[in-house]
């Protein structure tokens, strides 16, 4: 099997703890998205704004307007709008009333943990080089908050619903990238496999459903047995949708976990790459929340810095050069554990007054509106996002 220079280390790591999943991880590193990136070829030589009314037809079922789009594009919606028969669209409402209770904790585990972790893998490659994060980082939060709430609403993931089309945009989006990133020379493929391969959208699923539940549970959010297993089949339907393969689809928190810790075990140590998306992720916060005064950003990133090395660990936060801090990690998760159970206290005995809850939610659908422009069906035009036109 051909292993990219990258991954050899940890592959015979990876290899101590799970033979059969570590092989099929290393295999999915050299293959990108056989579907999406045939829409995407099909879709090429066409003037980038007819790319956007096509795949906006096929995201809304206008049949009208997709008999005009080349064949694959036709192929693709047809067969994605067909959910896999293990989804039942009724099991999600659990995992979203459990979400919406604690959508702020979801939130701040999102950002300070999970996309942290996400970025020290290979992937942060993808994203350095488009240069997406770490000029646009602002916009590129509220892209990733907005999709997280959307699958999160009831109906989100019916055909119709945004949180599908996010899902599937997203999908198109990297496909488009990839598509880039190989026509260039800054991607070393022996090095590094294939850019926004099927094994980092399988890791990125995984780090989204299993690992950011139990990030949000260490920091206080209570979700019951019920709630837990449907807010893994939310993600798992979305994995579905952004391409995952089959071979590393995960059915539960237990699988997605595992699937985590083997593909990671595979991934090398963060490079200058990893530790710049990671710094800028925390940079980028207190701009998404809209604080403008310079000394609360400030605070609310130190703040940021401190929560992410008590969920990441020091080991990974000296990687990633985060500053140190003089809390001890044990204090910081019993005080926020405790100060979320005293609001839940409070939501009991004031039942009759609108809760933080919904406020909450409501505030977090007002960080993730992209005020200058909505989300289109654009395409990036270039690689480089300094460079290429607004999408």
């Amino acid at each position: 099997m051909q292993i990219p220079s990258s991954y050899q280390t940890g592959y015979k790591e990876a290899l101590l703890i799970d033979p059969d999943l570590a092989k099929t991880y290393i295999q999915h590193t050299l293959i990108g998205d056989p579907d999406a990136d045939a829409l995407i070829n099909g879709l090429a030589g066409i003037d980038e704004k007819q790319q956007g009314v096509f795949i906006r037809a096929g995201m809304d079922l206008d049949e009208e307007k997709l008999r005009d789009a080349p064949q694959v594009v036709r192929e693709f919606f047809e067969k994605i709008g067909t959910p896999p028969a293990w989804f039942d669209p009724d099991s999600v409402y659990p995992g979203c009333r459990g979400f919406q209770a604690y959508s702020d904790l979801f939130l701040t585990s999102f950002v300070v943990d999970i996309i942290v972790q996400g970025f020290t893998t290979l992937i942060s490659q993808s994203f350095f080089t488009t240069g997406r994060l770490t000029d646009y980082g602002v916009r590129r939060l509220k892209q990733n908050i907005l999709h997280l709430l959307e699958i999160m609403l009831p109906g989100g993931l019916e055909r119709h619903g945004e949180g599908w089309k996010l899902s599937v945009r997203l999908r198109l989006v990297h496909a488009q990238v990839r598509r880039h990133l190989l026509a260039s020379e800054e991607w070393d493929h022996e090095a590094h496999g294939m850019p926004i391969s099927a094994a980092h959208m399988a890791l990125a699923s995984c780090n989204f459903s299993g690992m950011l539940l139990r990030s949000a549970t260490r920091i206080g959010a209570r979700l019951n047995d019920e709630e837990r297993d449907s807010f893994m089949q939310i993600w798992r339907y979305t994995a579905h949708l952004m391409g995952v393969p089959d071979a590393l689809m995960f059915s539960n928190e237990t699988e997605a976990c595992e699937i985590y810790r083997v593909g990671y075990t595979c991934e090398p140590p963060p490079g200058l790459e990893a530790i710049a998306m990671a710094n800028s992720v925390i940079a980028s916060a207190p701009y998404v929340i809209g604080i403008e005064d310079e000394k609360e950003r400030d605070n609310l990133s130190g703040f940021g810095y401190r929560l992410s090395r008590t969920l990441i660990g020091d080991e990974l936060a000296d990687q990633l050069m985060f500053p140190k801090s003089r809390i001890s990690r044990t204090g910081t998760l019993a005080y926020l554990r405790l100060r979320r159970r005293i609001q839940d206290i409070l939501n009991i005995l004031l039942w009759w007054r609108p809760g933080h809850r919904t406020k909450n939610f409501m505030a977090l659908l007002n960080v993730s509106t992209l005020e200058e422009e909505k989300i289109s069906y654009r395409l990036p035009d270039k690689l480089h996002a300094d460079e290429a036109k607004p999408w």
